[in-house]
C-alpha cells in the first residue's frame, strides 16, 4: 500500500472517529435510553452476538457482549435502520400534524 492511501485512509478513520466521538457526547441520558437494556441485548442477539449476565447489584445488570466483527456490522446495521424507521415515523406524524399555509389559529380574525 502506498503511503498517499495509507494517509487518505487514516485521515477518513480519524474523521469517522471524530463524528462517532460528537455523536457520544451530544447524547443524553433520555435519548440513549430510548430503547431498553433488554431490546437493546435482543437486538445484539439477533445479529449473532452472546450477551451474557456478568453480574447483578443492586438493581444494576451488568453484561458482556461478544461477537464477530460481521456480528458487529450487523448489529450496526439493525439499530441504524431502526433509528432510521424511528426517524421517518416522525416526520410522517410531523407532516399529518402540519397545517396547509393560512389554516392555522393565527389565521381567523375576529
Amino acid at each position: 500500500m502506498s503511503s498517499s492511501v495509507a494517509i487518505v485512509q487514516a485521515r477518513a478513520a480519524s474523521r469517522c472517529e471524530r463524528a462517532c466521538n460528537a455523536a457520544c457526547e451530544n447524547t443524553t441520558k433520555s435519548q440513549a435510553s430510548a430503547l431498553s437494556d433488554d431490546t437493546i441485548l435482543a437486538i445484539a442477539r439477533r445479529a449473532g452476538m452472546q450477551a451474557v449476565l456478568d453480574g447483578l447489584i443492586g438493581r444494576e445488570r451488568y453484561h458482556s457482549v461478544t461477537g464477530s466483527l460481521s456480528s458487529l456490522q450487523r448489529f450496526v446495521a439493525d439499530m441504524y435502520n431502526l433509528m432510521l424507521d424511528g426517524s421517518l415515523r416522525r416526520r410522517a406524524a410531523l407532516s399529518a400534524l402540519a397545517l396547509p399555509v393560512g389554516e392555522g389559529p393565527s389565521s381567523h380574525s375576529d
